[in-house]
């Protein structure tokens, strides 16, 4: 467990609104490393305490080059979510071949090395020591792990080595315990605004609504259902019932039939990969006509294509163009993402898939962020990711900026409602974008985000 200075991490917790002892039974002496005033970085306070790191604030940089370690499903069922990195791989091509990143007056190359997790934590976590070194000094940074218990199982060992993880592929809310700082989340919206997102819609157009649930049974479930209670309290929302299934199976057709005939009139379908558009297609076998819901992992175009004219009509929430949408043919922003993938790109990247957008737009954050360093440490990097303010960068929507504070460890907390036009193959922009900046931990059970 990481350490901490007792004093630092209490004031930290108390100004985080959160009980030191509710985090998952950590005692108060093997917290982790909080707040301190020995950041080594710019700045002269910091989320990080460095008091005791080994002296590796440097390891991972060989020159002017910036090693970046990650770890994700290359194969196998869950290999879509591989495509993530064809969009970042190909905006560091491009700046690489421009020169790199300008890091404190001097030019950096980034380099990303990784290897086939097949969505298994055990394997996320031999990949990254290989990688990364057990100890962290083969890599300056990790990146872009997809997976929640992926990430869970790397992040003490991590922090332990303070080695930045940073943009976790995923919306889990625990990314905003501060008992790890040394990890933090994406541009993916916390689960629990996207569950928000679709109460206050259904507040307005259905506002006695009688919702069934199908999530999946893990703590990527268990934050969608807490999420959505916890955001239709006190009004006359409900949810009639709620299914699970087991991640990887995307056998839920019984499920989804014991939740149409549960007289709900909207369907919050919470799963991800094969299992959302089979859901979606149940669905449409029972008859159900429902206001439905999808998970943000559900909307790359794979998983859509899928599901075909199942998802007509299906609602979700998101801060990421839609590459597939033609209102953004024109788009500055799209018009370069599409140059640069086609220039810079892998042969079998797909410009129109959604999770390649996310990945571009990651790698475009990730360069702001080290652009505006004082000086290139993984303290200094790590606190940065802490003090982003109105970041506007690859492909996010308009008015969806990236704002983090140390109080404030979520960068996608305003999300657009888009719903999906299955005849045109492309989801649209339903309203105004939605702000929940500062909003999260409100709107989150703490045992989701101390877990």
């Amino acid at each position: 467990m990481q350490r901490t200075r007792k004093a630092r991490a209490a004031a930290l917790m108390l100004s985080l609104g959160l009980i030191a002892t509710a985090c998952s039974g950590r005692s108060e002496d093997e917290g982790s490393k909080a707040k301190s005033e020995n950041p080594g970085g710019s700045g002269e306070t910091g989320v990080v305490d460095t008091a005791d790191c080994p002296d590796n604030g440097t390891d991972g940089i060989d020159g002017d080059t910036i090693t970046l370690a990650s770890s994700f499903p290359q194969s196998g069922l869950t290999a879509a979510f591989a495509q993530i990195s064809k969009g970042y791989k190909a905006y560091f091509d491009k700046l690489n071949s421009e020169g790199g990143v300008e890091v404190a007056g001097k030019k950096y190359k980034i380099k990303v090395v990784d290897k086939d997790d097949e969505y298994t934590a055990a394997k996320s976590v031999q990949n990254i020591n290989e990688l990364a070194g057990a100890d962290g000094s083969k890599a300056f940074a990790v990146f872009n792990v997809v997976g929640t218990a992926n990430n869970i199982a790397l992040r003490e060992n991590l922090g332990n080595n303070c080695v930045p993880n940073i943009f976790a592929a995923t919306g889990s809310p625990t990314w905003g315990n501060p008992d790890y700082p040394w990890l933090i989340g994406s541009t993916l919206a916390p689960y629990t605004v996207e569950a928000k997102a679709f109460a206050d819609y259904l507040g307005q157009e259905k506002p006695n609504a009688k919702v069934a649930m199908l999530v999946q049974n893990d703590d990527f479930g268990k934050a969608y259902e807490e999420g959505f209670k916890k955001a239709i309290e006190g009004t006359d929302i409900t949810v009639t019932q709620v299914k699970t299934y087991e991640a990887g199976s995307n056998d839920v057709k019984a499920q989804v039939t014991a939740l149409a005939a549960s007289g709900a009139d909207a369907f919050f379908n919470g799963s991800t990969l094969l299992a959302c558009p089979a859901a979606l297609e149940a669905a449409k076998v029972a008859k159900w006509d429902a206001i439905t819901f999808v998970s943000g992992t559900c909307i790359s175009k794979t998983l859509m294509g899928i599901a075909g004219a199942n998802a007509d009509k299906a609602l979700a929430a998101t801060n990421t163009m839609d590459p597939m949408n033609p209102a953004y043919a024109e788009a500055p922003e799209m018009i370069e993402y599409r140059e640069t993938l086609e220039k810079f790109g892998a042969s079998d990247v797909d410009p129109e898939n959604g999770i390649v957008a996310y990945g571009y737009t990651q790698a475009a954050i990730l360069v702001k962020v080290l652009e505006g360093l004082d000086e290139l440490t993984r303290p200094a990097l790590m606190n940065a990711m802490y003090e982003i303010k109105d970041l506007d960068a690859g492909l996010l929507v308009e008015g969806a900026t990236v704002n983090t504070s140390p109080d404030d460890q979520f960068l996608a907390e305003s999300v657009q409602l888009v719903q999906y036009d299955a005849a045109a193959g492309h989801f649209n922009n339903v309203g105004e974008i939605l702000d929940f900046e500062g909003k999260t931990r409100e709107l989150t059970p703490e045992d989701l985000i101390n877990s």
